[in-house]
């Protein structure tokens, strides 16, 4: 009798210790959903908001002190990151967004612009940054860095389209070209943000 008891107790405890270990599996497999749904809406986001911008100066000279206030201004933002209870647009992420005109050359001072998206998680960043886009809308990207703290346009203004990446002193910031093939374990080092508090900025020219 006692025997049986043990056993009974014993498969109890087993029953409990699966029970718990499905539970978690299934919160961990919910968050990491969510994750990629937010992930693929700051995709969309950024390809809209460069498409837009691009499309917005096109046969101009250059983009001239093209920052957040004229984004705005211009309506180049998508009505749907103007959230409720929000004064100014965020990301997915509920994070900020930025804007800001970037060199294309030492000489060409404004004819390339920058966008960070900050409040970011750690896989988004991952993400974010190692995003190949081929020949997409974002085939004119020049360069994307991953930042752990908030970390507005303006950063990459010195990288240019001939830069090569050996050239890049800092660990954060990768050629559109190199970007996709960085190994995972540097980028989980460079996106190693507490919390959602990691940005990652992209320079289109």
């Amino acid at each position: 009798m006692e025997k049986k008891q043990q056993v009974r107790a014993i498969f109890q405890v087993g029953a409990w210790l699966a029970f718990i270990m499905l539970g978690y599996l299934g919160i961990r497999s919910y968050k990491l959903s969510v994750e990629k749904l937010k992930t693929n809406k700051c995709i969309e986001e950024i390809e809209t908001l460069s498409r837009g911008i691009q499309f917005y100066f096109q046969g101009q000279r250059d983009y001239g002190e093209f920052n957040y206030k004229q984004a705005v201004s211009f309506k180049l933002i998508p009505k749907d990151m103007f959230k409720e209870g929000f004064t100014e647009a965020t990301n997915a992420y509920m994070g900020g967004v930025d804007f800001f005109y970037s060199s294309l050359t030492p000489g060409d001072k404004n004819k390339a612009f920058e966008i960070s998206f900050q409040g970011l998680s750690r896989y988004a960043c991952v993400e974010l940054v190692r995003m190949n886009w081929g020949s997409s809308d974002m085939s004119n990207l020049i360069a994307v860095a991953g930042y752990a703290a908030p970390t507005p346009s303006g950063v990459l203004d010195e990288i240019y389209p001939d830069t090569q990446q050996k050239d890049i002193k800092s660990r954060n910031i990768f050629m559109a070209n190199e970007a996709p093939y960085v190994s995972l374990d540097k980028l989980e080092s460079v996106c190693g943000c507490d919390g959602d508090n990691c940005s990652v900025v992209w320079k289109f020219r």
